[in-house]
């Protein structure tokens, strides 16, 4: 059956989707949902529902749904389909009859075999044009919400044993939970202490998506000093992580700050969903350009510019931002901002310039005496001492920052800190100080009982520091049994990626492929490893395949640095295969999104193909 609505056409059985005559790309299980959904707009469908339609006969987790889910309102808008809290889903778009029935003539059959590199061509467009339609949806109906309203999860703060800032965290609690906001906020079910909360607030968060609705996620630590309220904290989204810092003069104060930042923050649904940090820098301008003086959005958009390598940008912007905090009064951000300048000028030869900045930003935490915040800045030194090649002075510094974490009582940050020595010992040679600070950073998880996925982390460390490639797999395969199939989360990632490198270098191509096999739906950074695995054997047409699915589908989910990825090794394919004619489009994709950090950590294979400009 075919079935028309905005100016789509869908065809049920043959699962194929078109837009304006031409194909539009969608994979099989997205296809099969989407029929689903059209033939029955009214219902609102359940998870469990929807698994067993269209997942017939396969064991998957609820995640497929999600990202099913999601991959169609990318393609749709996201308010093509509505969430009901607790009971599923239901299709939002009207659907009309065929447009041009009984009004044209029947055209000639299309012809459906087409050479592979005008579909791709065509492909990339529609992936260009997917951005461009996400970003505009996203300003045109920017909350994808729909009519309900967004909910917070505002979980327990850390803090120190003392009654009165017991005290401060119930009553700011309170005082959020009882607003009139056009958000709710609720108080979590106690899924862990909030030290684990702290340790891996994006693993709580999927407990909490789970168990029900859930937009947003607020995990923290709070601290007085005097009279102030101080409280530093993350919101955690489905796909990202915002950092923010409050100094009130009173529980109240601090509890109108967050919820006046909530309500600016949480209907901007992109936020929290989208993966792509370009989408993400588009809509933190538009706010930043709305709240021009709010020192949180203005910090968190400088932040993105300088995770996408945009150093220069971020430098100018975080001048900009120590200027207003200065005027506002607020130690905190002016900290932050001398942080960010040191860090986008990591490539200055005048490295005490950067120590400078350094001092004035540890002098005004340290007259705010806030031992967490100077454990931050502590750390932050060990760059430049790296580099210095000195690290007497780096382990000094690192320990001073142990001990400010120890006087917070912050285990979580206790246990960064001791990886950090352990990773810097590693890199300096100090093999027995290495595994010391390693096993002080592995009791503390263990005491502590954080999650398994921040476990993770120091089983694909200990896989790094292994000598015996015997023992790196074990260590690499530990990490990756820590987490769930379909499960997303950088460090399971970059565990895949170590054993994947391993098992090539030992020219081992099943046990690199099967490094996927318990994965039911792979992402674009799992399809570009897979594509890597068989250029290695040379069997360029599935290299290509799969490097091109995994380039499709990282474009389409906001998998940045997997697009670029695979969009260089499709170039270097093509350049194997002396087909410069499918190059331009992936050469024009590099130079247009490729950022500096990813282009230096590229320069190798970008140099051969006469691209690395930085």
């Amino acid at each position: 059956m075919d079935y028309y609505f905005l100016d789509f056409q869908f065809n049920s059985q043959t699962l194929i989707l078109t837009r304006a005559g031409d194909d539009v790309p969608i994979r099989n299980n997205e296809a099969r949902l989407l029929a689903f959904f059209l033939s029955v707009p009214e219902q609102v469908l359940s998870k469990d529902v929807i698994l067993e339609h269209v997942w017939v006969g396969k064991v998957v987790s609820d995640q497929a749904v999600f990202q099913a889910i999601s991959n169609l309102r990318a393609l749709f808008g996201e308010g093509a389909i509505k969430t009901f809290p607790k009971k599923g889903y239901q299709w939002q778009i009207s659907l009309g009859a065929n447009p041009v029935a009984h009004t044209e003539p029947e055209a000639a059959p299309r012809q459906t075999t087409l050479a592979r590199h005008f579909v791709w061509r065509w492909s990339l467009a529609a992936i260009v044009l997917g951005f461009t339609g996400a970003f505009l949806s996203g300003l045109i109906d920017p909350t994808g919400f729909g009519t309900r309203h967004p909910t917070v999860i505002l979980a327990p703060f850390a803090m120190d044993s003392s009654p009165a800032s017991a005290q401060a965290a119930q009553g700011l609690q309170q005082m959020l939970t009882r607003s009139d906001a056009d958000i709710n906020i609720r108080l979590a079910s106690s899924l862990g202490s909030p030290e684990q909360l702290l340790a891996s607030p994006e693993h709580f968060f999927s407990r909490y998506q789970q168990s029900g609705e859930a937009d947003l996620l607020v995990v923290g630590r709070l601290w007085l000093h005097g009279s102030q309220v101080h409280l530093a904290y993350y919101l955690q989204g489905n796909g990202y992580k915002w950092p923010g810092y409050i100094a009130a003069n009173s529980a109240g104060d601090a509890a109108r700050q967050l919820q006046q930042l909530l309500e600016k923050l949480v209907p901007v649904k992109l936020l929290w969903t989208s993966k792509d940090r370009r989408l993400l820098d588009a809509q933190l301008q538009l706010l930043h350009n709305q709240y021009p003086q709010d020192l949180a959005i203005h910090h968190q958009l400088i932040d993105n510019l300088l995770q996408q390598g945009d150093n220069q940008a971020a430098l100018l912007q975080a001048k900009e931002l120590e200027q207003n905090a200065r005027t506002a009064n607020s130690a905190i951000y002016q900290t932050r901002a001398l942080l960010i300048q040191a860090s986008a000028s990591w490539d200055n030869p005048v490295l005490d310039q950067n120590v400078q900045l350094m001092d004035r930003a540890l002098a005004l935490v340290d007259a705010a005496v806030a031992p967490f915040l100077q454990s931050e800045v502590l750390q932050c030194y060990a760059g430049i001492h790296y580099q210095q090649n000195n690290f007497s002075v780096l382990e000094q510094k690192l320990l001073r920052a142990l001990e400010q974490a120890q006087l917070a009582n912050a285990p979580e940050q206790q246990a960064q800190v001791l990886r950090s020595l352990a990773v810097f010992s590693h890199k300096f040679k100090q093999t027995t100080k290495r595994d010391q600070y390693l096993a002080q950073a592995r009791a503390m998880f263990n005491q502590y009982e954080f999650p398994a996925e921040s476990q993770a982390l120091l089983d694909d460390i200990d896989g790094m520091f292994a000598q015996d490639p015997a023992q790196q797999e074990l260590f690499y395969r530990a990490a990756l049994e820590r987490f769930k199939p379909e499960q997303d989360a950088w460090i399971k990632e970059r565990a895949q990626e170590h054993l994947v490198n391993l098992f090539l270098s030992q020219q081992r191509w099943d046990d690199a492929l099967n490094v996927f096999a318990q994965e039911q739906i792979l992402s674009g950074a799992e399809r570009v490893m897979q594509a890597r695995v068989y250029w290695a054997q040379q069997k360029l047409t599935d290299a290509q395949t799969q490097a091109e699915a995994g380039f499709k589908q990282a474009s389409l989910s906001g998998e940045y640095v997997a697009s670029l990825d695979a969009a260089l090794l499709l170039l270097q394919l093509h350049e194997a295969q002396m087909q410069p004619e499918l190059q331009q489009q992936y050469r024009d994709f590099i130079q247009k999104n490729a950022s500096r950090a990813w282009r230096q950590s590229k320069l190798k294979p970008l140099t051969a193909l006469g691209l690395a400009v930085l």
